[in-house]
């Protein structure tokens, strides 16, 4: 179920306006960082704009439940994103990301910046979103997809929390000097070489599980140009980096963990990595 069109713009305009008001706060600081903060502080005030809209019509039948699901699993869901990027540094901090482009753009990144960084966000974000209207508005009673929908959003917000603690704990490790592996291949990362990616593609599939009954079926193009985003760009991205830093050290986990996101148990990722190997491959997508 999705709201007039005219609701519809006044949403994507009140982002749209957020980012290019952040995109002003950047230019004098000189970093970008404040982008960042609308991945995780977008949904939650969506779903106040949507509620608060609807409130007066609000219908019965189960509905209340599945409300209250969605905001309490958004509101943790942003929370913990919101302190892992907090803790990590990344206030006043910019994402090496956006310093490479910073640097390929030179003078011009301060105005392209507001097209590439802060308006591409609103994109991204806003699209995925759009199943939070079938999951706030919707009336039909509390059901299967309701229960699917709650157990991979809050799996895939307890598959993220664990991948980053475990590789804040593996650098934490490298700075005091009580390791020196350059990788960490151990926990969720000998499943996976990005499950933190995969714990952040599931929370938008889970969401749009919310909602799916209620709203229309083009609406999946969120969760999908999520997916897409990671399987086309930040994995990629991220890998090359790795490459480029760590070289045959990367080039062997990629063997021994072949998964780039899905989870796949380490004895049959060694088995499917030796295999791809004689076969020249260069390890799953």
């Amino acid at each position: 179920m999705l709201p007039e069109a005219t609701h519809l713009a006044i949403d994507a305009g009140a982002l749209a306006g957020v980012n290019i008001l952040l995109w002003l706060v950047s230019l004098p600081l000189g970093k970008v960082w404040p982008v960042d903060f609308i991945w995780s502080g977008w949904p939650p005030v969506q779903c106040i704009l949507i509620l608060a809209r609807a409130f007066p019509q609000w219908q019965s039948g189960g509905a209340e439940v599945r409300r209250l699901l969605t905001c309490v699993l958004v509101a943790v869901w942003g929370w913990r994103l919101t302190c892992n990027f907090v803790a990590r540094g990344g206030i006043g901090h910019e994402d090496w990301r956006y310093a490479n482009m910073r640097r390929q753009l030179g003078r011009h990144f301060w105005w392209a910046s507001l097209f590439s960084v802060f308006l591409g966000q609103t994109i991204f974000m806003f699209g995925p979103c759009l199943a939070l209207y079938g999951a706030l508005l919707g009336s039909r009673p509390l059901d299967a997809y309701d229960a699917c929908a709650t157990s991979v959003c809050a799996g895939a917000i307890l598959l993220e929390a664990a991948a980053d603690m475990q590789m804040d704990a593996f650098q934490a490790a490298r700075r005091e000097k009580r390791s020196d592996a350059c990788i960490l291949e151990t926990g969720l990362w000998a499943w996976s070489r990005h499950p933190n990616y995969l714990g952040e593609v599931l929370w938008w599939w889970g969401l749009w599980l919310f909602g799916v009954r209620e709203a229309e079926a083009w609406v999946v193009a969120g969760p999908l140009l999520i997916t897409a985003l990671f399987l086309g760009v930040s994995i990629k991205l991220l890998e090359d980096r790795q490459l480029e830093h760590k070289g045959d050290a990367y080039r062997e986990y990629r063997t021994r963990v072949p998964s780039a996101l899905l989870l796949v148990p380490p004895p049959v990722g060694r088995w499917l990595g030796r295999r791809m190997c004689k076969a020249g491959g260069r390890g799953l997508c």
